[in-house]
């Protein structure tokens, strides 16, 4: 096992069983698989638009980029969840798909999608509202750089500092997760 999968296994460890999650950035599926495993949720919605975007070249992790490989890669994550009931599989933009669900629906989001801003503080934003109160907003790549620049630490700092009192968080490796107070503002001085 490598350092990677320990510390997203131990992510995984601190949330609930049993409940209805999300996965921004769901790529070839293998944390998707993981998640079902691990947290045995009543219902999985994996979210990616599996779309290339040549403007944004930092994010491809050296994986091959075009439109056909997007293609072929929803096609593979699609045959492996087909026969397992409690995913639903959602090809669109994050903001747009989760913009689809009622506020207060997730026990808990995972957002690995477009680390670059403004993508990340919109997708923090939404989960916001679309998370229960008590409820966790995680996600990958904490120090991710572009340039010089850290958007997912920057994104995740400035929406706990929208809190009176700050919510709980958590860093485990490159790993990062906020527990929402049980009783969440209306709204936050956050919004992008």
């Amino acid at each position: 096992m490598s350092r990677r999968e320990a510390v997203r296994l131990k992510l995984l460890s601190k949330m609930p069983k049993g409940g209805v999650a999300a996965e921004i950035g769901v790529w070839n599926g293998g944390f998707s698989a993981l998640i079902l495993e691990q947290t045995e949720p009543s219902k999985l919605h994996l979210i990616d638009p599996w779309l290339y975007q040549p403007d944004f070249r930092n994010t491809a992790f050296g994986r091959p980029r075009n439109e056909t490989r997007m293609d072929e890669m929803y096609e593979e994550v699609a045959a492996k969840f087909l026969d397992e009931p409690r995913v639903d599989l959602h090809r669109g933009l994050s903001q747009e798909v989760l913009a689809t669900f009622p506020d207060d629906y997730f026990d808990w989001v995972y957002i690995d999608g477009n680390h670059n801003a403004p993508f990340i503080d919109r997708d923090v934003a939404l989960a916001f509202r679309k998370v229960k109160p008590g409820g966790i907003i995680s996600g990958d790549d904490y120090l991710w750089t572009t340039e010089d620049e850290r958007p997912v630490r920057s994104a995740v700092t400035r929406f706990r500092e929208a809190f009176e009192v700050g919510p709980d968080f958590r860093l485990f490796g490159q790993q990062w997760m906020v527990r929402l107070p049980g009783e969440k503002p209306d709204a936050l001085d956050f919004e992008v």
